[in-house]
């Protein structure tokens, strides 16, 4: 289980690595700004009562930001503060900061202890993003804001802790919440477990909410009906899936890299099957798409090797480029997958991407129709050849009954 983990977490590395990023330290306004004595902070100040820092140093392990410098009081941690320092293990916040900007701890994959003081207001967008090392971490009571992808890449995340007093967020086991239980925020990548039910009452499940979780097999999803992004992507034990009626859309990959996926329902209400979907569910052999669908995305069922036919209802009018019977060759080129077949009647949009991509396809006789045909022939056969047998014998007694 820890080389999987191990290879999960180095995959997930790489792949965040190359993810661009859209606001830098060097886009910060200089208001009024200047270094720490000793050099190792850089400070900001806006002038509205924000005074920002950077640390200068991307080696050090252990780190005390300073509640002050030259007088001024630090209330946010910058852009990028700790952008990329692979050595750094442990930090100690000041009860003045009130703000962890965005990309604050951007792959900081050493990190393993980290302080959050009452005074902390906001968690921006990925703060702790690839902070692989990090096992738990404290939601204070005055948190008022966690935007998007705040704990993204954090594979060894095992529980979220949050204040009881807190009136926006809660935590079930480790597990974040907002306060109301209606939004599931993040079920710890590494948090144990085979099977989970997702509480009465809750309805969204937040993107990335359940991504990379190596350990769960089932998850039961009672009152959901709607969900963000790559929810599940990268759960690589996940073996079955009900999805509940009221979800409309799959966003994304959803199951993407859920590579023990063997079953998945989709509910009457879905419309929407998303781009990569179950890209690369190496154990999906079959699946019912709902006569409500009307969109398959771009490369949504792309490498699924163990599936060998589908049914597209007419109903789906629109087929992204390599979305059926196609797998990854060698080349990482997509090849038709051997003997793959659509089901589709002809003349809809499903037989013509089938015939646009050179993909088998029924063409309006579906396999069930098929095996009837094949049988009665058979029984024809049968029958015919019995018939032809009794009139060779009466042909013969007719012979010998001859003087």
């Amino acid at each position: 289980m820890k080389s999987l983990k191990s290879l999960i977490s180095g995959l997930l590395s790489a792949m965040f690595c190359m993810m661009p990023l859209t606001v830098h330290a060097e886009n910060i306004i200089q208001t009024n700004g200047g270094y720490s004595d000793d050099g190792l902070w850089y400070y900001n100040d806006y002038g509205d009562g924000t005074v920002s820092v950077v640390c200068q140093d991307n080696t050090l392990e252990e780190v005390t930001v300073p509640a002050e410098i030259s007088g001024k009081k630090i209330t946010m941690l910058e852009l990028d503060c700790f952008k990329e320092n692979a050595n750094l293990k442990k930090v100690i916040l000041p009860d003045t900061i009130t703000v962890l900007e965005d990309y604050a701890f951007y792959l900081c994959s050493a990190l393993e202890e980290i302080n959050i003081p009452e005074s902390v207001e906001k968690f921006g967008f990925q703060t702790f993003y690839g902070c692989s090392s990090l096992k738990e971490i404290s939601v204070p009571a005055g948190l008022t804001e966690i935007e998007g992808y705040t704990f993204d890449g954090c594979t060894g995340l095992e529980a979220v802790h949050v204040d009881k007093k807190n009136q926006n967020y809660k935590d079930e086991d480790g597990i974040l919440f907002s306060k109301d239980g209606s939004d599931l925020i993040l079920y710890p990548a590494s948090k144990t477990g085979t099977s989970y039910t997702v509480p009465t009452g809750c309805t969204k499940l937040e993107g990335y909410a359940f991504m990379a979780n190596p350990y769960l097999e089932e998850i039961n999803l009672s009152s959901v009906t709607e969900m963000g992004e790559d929810v599940f992507y990268y759960c690589t034990s996940l073996k079955s899936m009900t999805l509940p009626e009221g979800i409309t859309m799959l966003t994304g990959a959803a199951f993407g890299n859920c590579t023990a996926l063997e079953s998945v329902t989709l509910p009457e209400t879905l419309e929407i099957i998303g781009s990569g979907c179950f890209y690369n569910c190496l154990a999906l052999k079959n699946i019912t798409i709902p006569a409500s669908v009307t969109t398959i995305n771009e490369n949504a069922f792309l490498n699924c090797v163990g599936l060998t036919s589908i049914t597209i209802p007419e109903t789906v009018t629109t087929i992204g480029d390599y979305a059926l019977g196609f797998y990854y060759g060698e080349e990482d080129k997509p090849e038709h997958l051997p003997d793959f077949v659509i089901d589709a009647d002809n003349g809809t949009p499903a037989f013509e991407y089938a015939t646009k991509f050179s993909v088998k396809c029924t063409g309006g006789v579906t396999q069930g129709i098929v095996f009837v045909y094949i049988v009665v022939g058979v029984v024809a056969f049968v029958i015919l050849a019995v018939i032809g047998l009794v009139i060779m014998q009466k042909q013969i007694q007719k012979r010998h009954e001859l003087p």
